[in-house]
């Protein structure tokens, strides 16, 4: 028989076919694995050096109004012109201090100046007009007082003669007639007595009316000349307290008006903050709120003082009366962050603020599971610039993403890597 005919060892055929079960094996081995880290590769992933977490605690969380406002100075008085005037120079810029009485800028006198002459010759016109008075009330009481000497003097002739009139009747020396004409003498010289004592009353009178009017008008001049030497010496524009100037008019030689503010000084020891709101949020707001100021990581505490009734362009003004009035970082027009509290609970669940995803109309955070991010449903309670409160899906100590995670919000967990 030929070699080629010969039947194969079974021991030989047996290996061969171990030797396909094997690669056959190996392969699908490798397969599998290939294909099981395959899907790992592909299961969505985040390193966790690009992501930000906090825990979930227990605290107190507040719901605020959100404002921008404006650091002001607590005490501040504006300066305005005393006259129309010009300027002439200015002796303080923005920013110095000053001191009470310390002048800041000059206006021009010369109105000023004007006025004041103007004022003292009508108060010595007036004056004048009293000493003429004075002289023409002695003169005529003068005048009077003799006319009432004489005519008394003249009253007692007449009353003389009436009795001697009725001696020499009686005696039949004289007819009655002359009698009657002495007693009618008596009378016309009482009546012209009398007439003469009421003339100096009246007169008397007349010339006190005079002077009260005189006294008054001078009285009145004499104020307007306080006022007019009060407008001079404000030419001269100085500080009546202590503090620094936050506005001045620099254009030397312009024109201003009366009562025209010109300068503005500000007492720096102590701040307020001016913040503005929309009027739609501003129904919200009531005077006596806790507020907190913030500008970067110092917060300030304070209270809502006062609120403007006017709306401007849809805007409301409110005033924040702070805790700490001198605060190192508090200086003028500092821009700062107002949260006026409406509401605050206690004792409450929170975690720091991030972005929320919303998935079919629900809150939903990305919450630490070990090795994986697990997307949850949440229920928000209060809420403000710092903290959420949370009511449903966490527990004190979960460790949630507060990292923008909307990449993920289709997906139900991401792997940390």
């Amino acid at each position: 028989m030929d070699n080629m005919d010969r039947p194969i060892d079974p021991k030989i055929s047996r290996n061969r076919t171990l030797r396909r079960w094997a690669i056959t094996m190996s392969t699908v081995g490798a397969i599998a694995i290939l294909l099981v880290l395959l899907v790992g590769w592909m299961k969505p992933s985040v390193r966790q050096d690009r992501i930000r977490t906090t825990l979930v605690e227990q605290g107190e969380v507040s719901a605020t109004l959100d404002a921008s406002g404006l650091v002001i100075p607590e005490s501040e008085f504006v300066i305005t012109a005393p006259v129309a005037t010009r300027v002439t120079n200015v002796l303080l810029p923005t920013g110095s201090h000053v001191e009470a009485g310390d002048p800041i800028l000059m206006l021009d006198d010369t109105e000023a100046r004007r006025d004041l002459k103007r004022i003292q010759e009508q108060v010595s016109l007036k004056e004048n007009a009293r000493h003429q008075a004075n002289l023409e009330l002695d003169r005529s009481k003068t005048d009077l007082k003799a006319q009432r000497q004489i005519k008394a003097l003249e009253l007692k002739s007449f009353q003389y003669e009436v009795d001697r009139s009725e001696q020499l009747f009686d005696l039949g020396l004289i007819s009655q007639d002359m009698v009657r004409k002495a007693a009618v003498d008596v009378e016309r010289a009482e009546i012209e007595l009398l007439h003469i004592e009421s003339s100096l009353d009246n007169m008397s009178k007349d010339i006190a009316a005079r002077l009260e009017g005189l006294a008054l008008e001078i009285a009145i001049l004499e104020n307007d000349l306080a006022s007019a030497r009060d407008r001079l010496r404000r030419t001269s524009v100085s500080s009546e307290r202590d503090g620094i100037v936050t506005w001045v008019a620099t254009s030397i030689g312009a024109s201003v008006t009366e009562g025209e503010p010109i300068a503005r000084v500000a007492d720096l020891s102590a701040y307020r903050v001016e913040a503005m709101l929309s009027d739609v949020l501003a129904r919200r707001l009531t005077v006596g709120l806790p507020a907190t100021v913030r500008s970067g990581d110092t917060r300030l505490p304070g209270r809502v003082d006062k609120i403007l009734p006017s709306v401007e362009n849809g805007i409301v003004t409110f005033q924040v009366q702070l805790d700490t009035k001198n605060h190192p970082i508090l200086r003028p027009n500092l821009r700062v962050d107002v949260h006026a509290v409406t509401d605050q609970h206690q004792n409450t669940l929170r975690f720091k603020r991030g972005p929320l995803l919303n998935v079919d109309g629900r809150d939903m955070v990305f919450v630490i599971r070990g090795e994986m991010a697990v997307r949850t449903p949440i229920t928000v309670g209060l809420s403000n610039f710092e903290n959420y409160e949370i009511t449903q899906g966490l527990v004190e100590g979960d460790e949630v993403i507060i990292s923008d995670m909307s990449s993920y919000r289709e997906v139900r967990e991401v792997k940390i890597r």
